[in-house]
């Protein structure tokens, strides 16, 4: 073997050697779904977590939905599926708890100008409708200018807030739509807050909460879900469900005046008792017809088992790491 043979051999071996220690960059297929974030899951090479977060894509754009708890977390994990962030076209969050979008602040620095869109949460950025006028409106014009708000102007006004992602390209979604041809945001509210304590069955949990069902009973939690039209029928993912899964389904018929193929993503089943659940799984098969259902997160192990007892062979396991797919 020559001298220069040799060296290009050389050179090869290293360049080999090299890359054999990058993160192998795969692409997001169309019509896919992975399960980037989660507790439980096959692939050991994963860290499990309790919080979601899943990437799916559709009419050529890549959407990530939700994005964990720990951001280092949601890196090692996106890392160890070869995914390249700096490709996601949109970006949707469920809604403002932890565990489901603090691995945004990593994804801000990969791709900083992705579109957002989060829940209109005025605890998160929304802008906020507020009345300044106070008791008494007529007590201002006694006072000096420089004492009155807005040197005496309009004291009816919106605060437009930075919120936390602030100088992101963040859009708060207060009403469902179509953001682009069969891809629909459906927007929701819950009727509680969304904690454990203020479920079917649960006036509150023992040792951690002291409410009553009529304590939890505020403005409610603003929710984003996401719908894909297929060629079966709706693939809807959900994030947590706090709303009910089965009032974001309803809502999703309603909206796209379409049966609904697949239930993706957190059904929030945790507090729910084994009577509860029951009546929650027959609604979804019987009543709203379900076709396929993929449970992931706050689930629960209950909730896990009754569904793939009533679902059979439309059950899908979608564990973190695991990638389904739909027409």
């Amino acid at each position: 073997m020559g001298k220069t043979t040799l060296a290009i051999l050389i050179f090869f071996l290293i360049i080999i050697f090299f890359t054999s220690f990058l993160p192998f960059k795969s692409k997001v297929e169309q019509n896919t779904i992975t399960n980037l974030y989660d507790a439980f899951g096959k692939d050991t090479a994963l860290l499990k977590d309790f919080g979601f977060s899943c990437i799916t894509k559709y009419q050529d754009k890549t959407i990530l939905f939700d994005a964990g708890s720990n951001a280092d977390i949601f890196n090692n994990n996106v890392k160890k599926l070869g995914i390249d962030l700096s490709n996601v076209d949109i970006v949707v969050i469920s809604h403002g708890h932890f565990d489901h979008l603090n691995g945004i602040d990593h994804l801000l620095k990969i791709n900083p100008n992705v579109k957002i869109y989060f829940p209109y949460d005025i605890f998160w950025g929304a802008p906020v409708p507020f009345d300044a006028t106070g008791q008494e409106a007529s007590v201002a014009d006694s006072l000096e200018e420089h004492m009155q708000y807005f040197d005496g102007g309009n004291t009816k006004f919106t605060i437009n807030q930075s919120g936390r992602f602030w100088n992101s390209n963040i859009e708060y979604v207060k009403n469902s739509k179509e953001i682009i041809p069969g891809l629909t945001l459906v927007s929701t509210h819950s009727p509680y807050m969304g904690y454990f304590s203020c479920y079917p069955g649960k006036s509150f949990v023992e040792g951690q909460f002291d409410k009553t069902r009529e304590d939890c009973k505020q403005t409610g939690l603003p929710e984003l879900s996401l719908s894909m039209k297929s060629k079966n029928g709706e693939v809807l993912i959900v994030g947590c469900s706090h709303t009910g899964v089965e009032h974001i389904i309803t809502e999703t018929k309603k909206l796209t005046k379409n049966n609904i193929e697949l239930v993706y993503g957190g059904f929030h089943l945790l507090p729910y008792d084994r009577e509860s659940t029951a009546k929650l799984v027959n609604t979804l098969k019987n009543d709203l017809q379900v076709h396929r259902v993929a449970p992931a997160h706050c689930t629960g192990h209950l909730a896990f088992k009754m569904l793939m007892d009533r679902f059979g062979s439309d059950y899908v396991y979608a564990g973190v790491g695991e990638t389904i797919s739909f027409k």
